[in-house]
C-alpha cells in the first residue's frame, strides 16, 4: 500500500485519483463481502486463504511487468489493487473464522492480540525494508518483494493444522438462501448489528483520509519524500504494538464492548493535534499516540464475534464486518482524495478526528447492548 499510494501521486500528481486508487483498493469488499461470507462458512478456510495468497503473489507481480513493458498508469494501478482487494475479501473472514478452530474460546482475546502484533511487527519491519530497498532496488521492485512475501505466507499457511474440524454445512442449490440467513440473524441481534453500525459510521470518518491523508500530509504540508512516508507507516506500527501491549497486561479485565467504544473516541481525538503539526518528528509522535488506540478496536472487535457468534456463521459475520471496515473504506478514500484538494491535509484531519470521537460517543450513549457486553 506504501508503494501504490506512494507510485499514484507520483504518476498522477492528483490528490483525487490517488483518492480514486485507493478506493478502488477497498471497492471488492462492498461487491462480495456477502458472496464471501458464504463461501468461508461452506469451504475449507484454509484452502480459501491458500488460494488468495496465491493470486495475490501473481497479481502484485503484474507492477514490475507492467512497468517493464510501458503500461503503468493510475488506471493499471487501480484495477490491480482493485483484483488484489477481491483475493483479500475472501481471505480476511476466513482468517478470522479459522482461529477458534485453532485455539479455545478462553484464548481467543490473547490469541487475537498475538496475531495483531504479528501484524504490527509486519507493519514496523515492511516500511523500514521499503526504505532500503528504495534506496537499492527504486520503487517497482518493491511489487516485487511483496509478491515474494505473498508465497512466504502461503507456506506459513501451509503449515497451520487446525484442532478442530469445521462444522459440516447444508449445502444449497444457491448461496442467496444463506446469504439472507445471514442478514437475518445480524439484523436481529442486539450486540453484533449495533457493533456494524458503529463500525460503518466511524470508518466513513476515519479510514479514508488516513489512508489518503498521510501520504499526501507527508508531500504536500511536511514537503517530504517516500521515505518519511515509510517512516510514519512504522509509527503507526510502534504505536500499534504499544497498544497491544497494554491489552495483552489488562487481560480479560475490561468488557470487550466498553474497550471498543473507549478505543473509538480515543482514535478520532487523537487524529485532531494533525491540523497544528508542520514537522515529522511532531507528526511521528502523533501518529504514535494516535494508533495506540487502534488494537483496542480491532482485537476486542474480533474476539467478541468469535466469542458470541455460532460457528457456522463467523464467516457470515467476519465477511460483513470486512465490509463495515474495508468496503466503506472505498467510499471515505473517494471522497476523502475531493476533501483534501478542497481543504487541505491538517482541516481534514480535525474534521475526522472530531467525527471519530462522536461515533464512539454515540455507542457509549445509545449501544447499551454493546456497551455492557462481557
Amino acid at each position: 500500500m506504501i508503494g501504490l499510494l506512494w507510485l499514484t501521486l507520483e504518476l498522477s500528481g492528483s490528490e483525487s485519483i490517488t483518492g480514486l486508487v485507493a478506493m478502488a483498493s477497498y471497492l471488492p469488499a462492498m461487491l462480495l463481502a456477502l458472496f464471501a461470507g458464504v463461501v468461508v462458512d461452506r469451504s475449507d478456510r484454509r484452502r480459501i486463504m491458500l488460494t488468495a495468497d496465491a493470486l495475490r503473489a501473481c497479481i502484485v507481480l503484474m507492477v514490475p511487468a507492467a512497468y517493464w513493458f510501458g503500461l503503468l498508469s493510475p488506471g493499471f494501478l487501480a484495477a490491480n489493487a482493485f483484483a488484489l482487494t477481491i483475493a483479500a475479501t475472501f481471505f480476511n473472514p476466513a482468517r478470522d473464522a479459522l482461529i477458534p478452530q485453532i485455539v479455545p474460546q478462553s484464548g481467543l482475546m490473547r490469541a487475537n492480540s498475538l496475531i495483531q502484533t504479528s501484524w504490527q511487527f509486519s507493519l514496523l519491519i515492511g516500511p523500514a525494508l521499503a526504505g532500503l530497498l528504495l534506496h537499492f532496488v527504486g520503487r517497482i521492485h518493491l511489487f516485487t518483494t511483496d509478491a515474494l512475501a505473498y508465497l512466504l505466507s502461503f507456506l506459513f499457511v501451509l503449515g497451520i493444522i487446525p484442532r478442530q474440524a469445521q462444522s459440516p454445512t447444508t449445502q444449497r442449490d444457491t448461496g442467496w438462501h444463506d446469504v439472507k440467513d445471514g442478514l437475518r440473524y445480524v439484523l436481529r441481534h442486539p450486540v453484533i448489528m449495533p457493533l456494524l453500525l458503529i463500525t460503518v459510521a466511524d470508518n466513513i470518518f476515519i479510514m479514508g483520509p488516513a489512508i489518503v491523508g498521510t501520504p499526501v500530509f507527508v508531500k504536500e504540508v511536511l514537503g517530504l519524500g517516500a521515505e518519511a512516508y515509510a517512516l510514519i507507516q512504522a509509527c503507526y506500527a510502534v504505536g500499534m504494538l504499544l497498544g497491544t501491549a497494554g491489552l495483552i497486561a489488562l487481560g480479560g479485565r475490561i468488557r470487550k464492548g466498553r474497550m471498543l467504544l473507549t478505543g473509538m473516541v480515543f482514535d478520532g481525538l487523537t487524529f485532531i493535534p494533525l491540523y497544528f503539526v508542520r514537522s515529522l518528528p511532531g507528526m511521528g509522535v502523533t501518529v504514535i499516540i494516535h494508533s495506540m488506540a487502534i488494537p483496542l478496536l480491532t482485537v476486542s472487535r474480533t474476539s467478541l464475534i468469535q466469542a458470541i457468534v455460532p460457528e457456522r456463521m463467523t464467516g457470515r459475520v467476519f465477511a460483513l464486518v470486512n465490509l463495515a471496515v474495508v468496503g466503506v473504506s472505498a467510499l471515505s478514500s473517494g471522497i476523502s482524495g475531493m476533501a483534501l484538494e478542497l481543504l487541505g491535509a491538517p482541516k481534514v484531519f480535525l474534521v475526522i478526528g472530531l467525527g471519530g470521537a462522536v461515533c464512539g460517543v454515540m455507542g457509549w450513549l445509545f449501544a447499551r447492548d454493546l456497551r455492557d457486553h462481557a
